[in-house]
């Protein structure tokens, strides 16, 4: 079945199950809230149990059941502290103030936690902005809201259990998604004139969210423990990873550059082979998704083949270039590998016997990430040299600044829309926040003029569905368009506040003119002591220099266990994600800022180079001998008596001696280059 990868990505995905499954939570407290209390009060349940559902991502039920908690205890303490300032600014800056600081610390406890410190503001801007005049009205709209947070919880983990097997099989989908733009990315270095440095780059951001979607899938998956049909995804999951090793080697020697460079079409037909496996991996993400056990992979060995011939044809001729020739050995071996892993997927998928053997020995439960609940995590911030503590300051004056303009600026006096867009944009580094800006005033607009025609028509039905819509889709595409989910959110908001207090319509262009206003009060604060990527970006590359040297121990040891090989390879990937996002930050920050620059792309070239001779060492250690002859020589040209396993043996050892040199380069360039100045 033929898909366009964008729309695959768009509309299947758990973070769509995960977005419908959030909006039909929200939907159930709201009746359950109308039912016992009327139609307003229901409202304000609804936004309580929408605060919580912030954190209701995708992760394990496990999980869930510590992090929805903890969330309904961060918004119901920042509701019922909004509630008891009522009527004294003063205090209500306080607790402006030290939620914001607090809501800032929060992200020490890892990315999770990311949903929670913007949960905890929202609650607190909701309760600010709700229709109460004193202060015993809005205790009662912080208890209703407290109460549809309550109840958010229950409904939340039982729709998490309906939905976790289809959920796990979509994760998988996702994966396979991911490595199909992987290859896609990875046959840019087939072009001629590629810039090797500059396809590095997007292949490892590319990589990162593959990483992102396969440890979410590790999450899901093994948390079902030994269940046939997780071990069947478990399995799954480990034949696209060896797929991706075999991706990953063929960038050794250089060899995509070496082969675009040649006078034949070996780079085009590899390049169109790369791009037709692409497109077999999505079509195999949708059949997952929608197919049901009816699985197949297309058989690709013809075009292998072909690109056998051209090598044949072209080692015919009078000085051919030995290390074009090896570089096309190397390719087509490693492509080979890939699509033989590819090729087991449908029956790895469908097959518990098969599965199982496959997994023999790997206890994907040490792949798990741990939930990090430690209050040390936040307490070892407490220094002004922390980015994190100087985000969470940053935050606070940022709200605080902007609450006091809601008190100063009379027509500015219902002005929490401004708090609430300061909550939502502002991040740790200055290019995080700066792509958020820019998105958040694209999505305010679009959705105020949206929202502004739905009010127009005034619709009750027509306005509590698209209400139920927007949840669902600004839940489900955080990740993936935050434009899209910043639209969404604008029309839930304001069409939310116009449900709970359907007497006054909310004022759609205060709201865009509030938003306004909120992004120049984060444009300024981003400079008080900012994070420029430059500083953490030293930090970074040794962290994964440290990486891929565990990696190098663990690959090419003989005797190294395969888990031991796997969780290295883990690490070596999450370090690879984190160079490859900081890059992407370091490019949002001023000019002035990124003097680090030119020395990402030579450093990722050289890593993912070192790193693909690595691969290529074990790959060729394991391989079976007659395709270990990747110095050149055929079988009929050994010297007299020279064995097979003499050539296999001298294979290796260049092989070895290329990683050396590699990893020589690549020491010697983060130990000299990589200092922050300034």
């Amino acid at each position: 079945m033929s898909v366009k990868p964008k729309l695959l990505k768009y509309f299947f995905g758990h973070h769509v199950l995960n977005g419908v499954v959030v909006a039909v939570g929200v939907f159930l407290v709201a009746l359950v809230g109308a039912m016992l209390f009327g139609f307003g009060p229901g409202m304000a349940a609804a936004s309580g149990a929408l605060c919580v559902s912030i954190a209701d991502t995708s992760t394990p039920f496990a999980a869930k059941l510590r992090i929805l908690p903890l969330a309904w205890i961060g918004a119901s303490t920042t509701a019922f502290a909004a509630a008891f300032a009522t009527g004294f600014p003063l205090l209500e800056g306080i607790v402006v103030v030290a939620a914001g600081f607090v809501a800032g610390l929060l992200i020490a406890l890892g990315r999770w936690a990311i949903p929670m410190s913007v949960l905890v503001l929202l609650s607190m801007v909701f309760t600010l902005g709700a229709p109460a005049a004193t202060m015993a009205d809005r205790l009662h709209y912080a208890a209703t809201a407290s109460f549809g947070g309550a109840l958010y919880i229950p409904i939340a983990l039982a729709l998490t259990r309906l939905t976790d097997i289809s959920g796990r099989r979509i994760t998988l989908a996702e994966v396979l998604r991911e490595f199909a733009s992987f290859l896609r990315r990875v046959a840019g270095f087939y072009r001629k004139d590629a810039d090797e440095g500059a396809v590095c780059l997007k292949v490892v951001e590319q990589q990162a969210s593959f990483a992102d979607h396969l440890q979410t899938a590790r999450s899901l998956i093994v948390s079902a423990g030994d269940r046939r049909e997780a071990i069947r995804l478990i399995a799954a999951l480990a034949a696209v990873l060896d797929a991706f090793d075999g991706i990953v080697s063929t960038v050794a020697d250089h060899a995509p550059l070496r082969l675009a460079d040649a006078p034949n079409d070996l780079a085009a037909q590899m390049e169109r082979l790369l791009r037709q496996l692409a497109n077999d991996v999505d079509a195999l993400a949708l059949d997952l998704v929608v197919g049901g056990d009816e699985l197949s992979f297309p058989d690709r060995e013809p075009a292998l083949d072909a690109f056998a011939g051209a090598i044949a044809t072209l080692e015919a001729c009078k000085g051919a270039d030995p290390d074009v020739l090896r570089a096309a050995r190397l390719t087509r071996a490693r492509v080979a590998l890939a699509l033989s892993h590819l090729a087991r997927l449908p029956d790895l998928v469908t097959r518990p016997e098969a599965a199982e053997q496959a997994m023999a020995g790997v206890d994907m439960r040490a792949f798990a990430p741990p939930l990090g609940l430690s209050l040390d995590a936040i307490t070892r911030q407490l220094r002004f040299s922390s980015p994190i503590f100087r985000h969470a300051v940053r935050l606070s004056l940022a709200l605080g600044a902007g609450y006091a303009l809601t008190w100063l600026v009379p027509g500015l006096r219902h002005g929490n829309w401004i708090l609430l867009t300061i909550a939502v944009i502002m991040r740790a580094s200055y290019s995080a926040t700066r792509q958020r800006r820019d998105q958040r005033l694209f999505g305010s607009l679009l959705g105020c003029v949206l929202a502004g025609a739905l009010l127009w028509i005034g619709s009750s039905p027509l306005l509590i569905v698209v209400q139920l819509l927007a949840v669902a889709v600004a839940h489900a595409y955080v990740k993936v368009d935050y434009r899209l989910t910043s639209v969404a959110a604008t029309i839930m908001a304001l069409l939310g506040l116009h449900l709970i207090d359907p007497v006054e319509a909310p004022p759609v262009a205060a709201r865009l003119i509030d938003t306004i206003i909120g992004a120049g009060l984060v444009f300024l604060f981003n400079f008080v002591q900012p994070q420029w990527e430059r500083q953490s970006a030293p930090g970074l590359a040794r962290g994964f220099l440290a990486a891929l040297r565990r990696y190098a121990d663990r690959a090419l040891r003989w005797d190294a266990p395969e888990q031991d090989y796997r969780l290295a390879r883990k690490n070596l990937m999450e370090a690879f994600s984190a160079l490859g996002e900081s890059a992407g930050r370091m490019r949002a920050d001023p000019e002035a800022k990124r003097d680090l620059w030119p020395e990402y792309s030579r450093l990722i070239a050289a890593s993912y180079v070192g790193a693909a001779q690595i691969v290529t060492v074990r790959l060729t250690r394991r391989a079976a001998l007659a395709e270990l002859d990747l110095a050149g020589p055929r079988a009929e040209r050994r010297l007299p008596g020279e064995s097979a396993g003499a050539e296999a043996f001298a294979a290796l050892r260049q092989r070895c001696d290329e990683v050396l040199r590699e990893a020589r380069e690549l020491r010697h360039l983060i130990e000299s280059d990589w200092t922050p100045s300034g």
